[in-house]
């Protein structure tokens, strides 16, 4: 993968974070160790991965780009202190979808309205075009009503830099951010299959809190969302 000038700003924009978070729990931690370490690895983990376009020609590598991130800084931590806790991990994937820039641009996402889902879908029908392992391969329904919409993914770009770095075991901990970004855009996401567990998909629907099509799908599990998944 060419590494473009997007992905060398993601990079300390990240880290800083992240490292701030992780040093919450080990304040003893040196945080510049950590960022040289992880940010060879990151660089060489980029230069590994085939390339699936530039962001401004497919979304996803934002994703892509943003989970090498996070897999670097674990590899880091765990040469210089030892494995990270699955529950710090989550904490520091979790602050960077939580930060003012990411939390401005997801509390603006006009998510139901049917200009930005045409638009979504006609994004996403460009990117499939893109085959590569390391790409989502990607199927959108639109609801029957503005309220709700389902998302499938086929294929995963982090499944497969996950399963060429060694770390499918922290992978579904990632994908639980999905739930927090949800909740950011002010959106129910329901899902109970992915990629990451070992399902043939990610299922994801998405509800307008309080609609009717939330409620109908409250009513028909009663044992409520697979936060799980």
């Amino acid at each position: 993968m060419r590494i473009e000038l997007i992905d060398r700003i993601m990079f300390p924009v990240m880290s800083k974070v992240c490292i701030k978070e992780l040093q919450k729990d080990h304040p003893e931690w040196n945080g510049r160790a950590i960022k040289q370490n992880a940010r060879r690895r990151f660089i060489k983990m980029l230069k590994e991965t085939p390339s699936i376009g530039r962001l401004s020609q497919n979304h996803w590598k934002f994703n892509l780009v943003g989970g090498a991130v996070w897999f670097a800084l674990y590899e880091a931590v765990e040469e210089l202190y030892g494995r990270m806790s699955n529950d710090l991990y989550s904490r520091m994937c979790n602050a960077c979808m939580t930060m003012p820039i990411m939390a401005k641009r997801y509390a603006s996402t006009p998510f139901f309205s049917e200009k930005y889902q045409d638009n979504y879908i006609k994004k996403v029908e460009r990117v499939n075009r893109i085959k590569s392992e390391y790409n989502w391969n990607t199927i959108i329904e639109k609801g029957e009503t503005p309220d709700s919409m389902r998302v499938c993914f086929t294929t995963c770009g982090l499944c497969a830099l996950a399963t060429r770095t060694g770390h499918r075991d922290i992978l579904p901990i990632m994908c639980a951010t999905d739930y927090t970004v949800a909740d950011q855009m002010g959106v129910i996401l329901h899902r109970d299959k992915t990629l990451a567990t070992g399902d043939p998909c990610c299922d994801y629907f998405y509800t307008r809190p309080d609609s009717e099509d939330e409620k109908k799908w409250q009513a028909e599990h009663p044992e409520g969302s697979f936060i799980s998944k």
